[in-house]
């Protein structure tokens, strides 16, 4: 008789007292608990224990988290009067309010000192400081820094000295040190003097 005759014939006695005790031998605890540590039987387990997680989660919240939170604010804040919580609000804005109006204030005497020193305008907000002497600090460290930048380009398009044009009476020459010793006005003023006189 071969195997799969075998098991025909036991669906046969499905139901049956025999047919229960027979297949009830072969389950036993030992074989469920080997089969369950295998992936197959991991793959049946897990997505039941997923689920009594999820559920064991929301009754723990329902039960506890609200109670949790409201302890937690009210060590964090305790027993804050709303019109304490009110006044305190207030403040901050005042704050932020002051702060704003500093930083106005700021820009608008950064913007007019740069007009002043020739500097570019654009680049004011990056040199304001916390307050009136930072800023006014920021903006000679930046004059200093663009004077000598500028220096250093028009040595550097201009040589070493610089003779002036033909039609000049050849007693004005520069040298490097005095054309970086110029302020950004008088090297514009020479320059226009130079197109002037060709």
């Amino acid at each position: 008789m071969e195997f799969n005759e075998i098991l025909e014939s036991l669906k046969s006695f499905e139901g049956s007292e025999e047919y229960e005790a027979f297949i009830t031998g072969h389950l036993t605890n030992d074989r469920v608990n080997a089969f369950l540590e295998t992936p197959e039987g991991k793959a049946i387990l897990q997505p039941r224990f997923d689920k009594h997680f999820e559920k064991g989660l929301k009754t723990w919240q329902t039960n506890n988290l609200d109670r949790l939170v409201n302890e937690k604010v009210k060590e964090l804040y305790p027993d804050t009067d709303p019109k304490d919580a009110e006044v305190a609000k207030l403040k901050a804005e005042i704050q932020q309010m002051k702060a704003d109006a500093l930083h106005k204030d700021l820009t608008n005497k950064a913007l007019s000192v740069a007009n002043e020193k020739g500097l570019p305008t654009k680049l004011i907000r990056h040199f304001i400081g916390a307050n009136e002497a930072d800023t006014l600090a920021n903006l000679d460290e930046l004059e200093a820094e663009f004077n000598a930048a500028l220096s250093a380009m028009v040595t550097k398009k201009l040589g070493e000295s610089h003779k002036p044009a033909a039609g000049d009476d050849g007693k004005r020459t520069l040298s490097a040190e005095e054309l970086a010793n110029m302020s950004i006005d008088e090297i514009n003023a020479y320059f226009n003097d130079m197109k002037n006189n060709k």
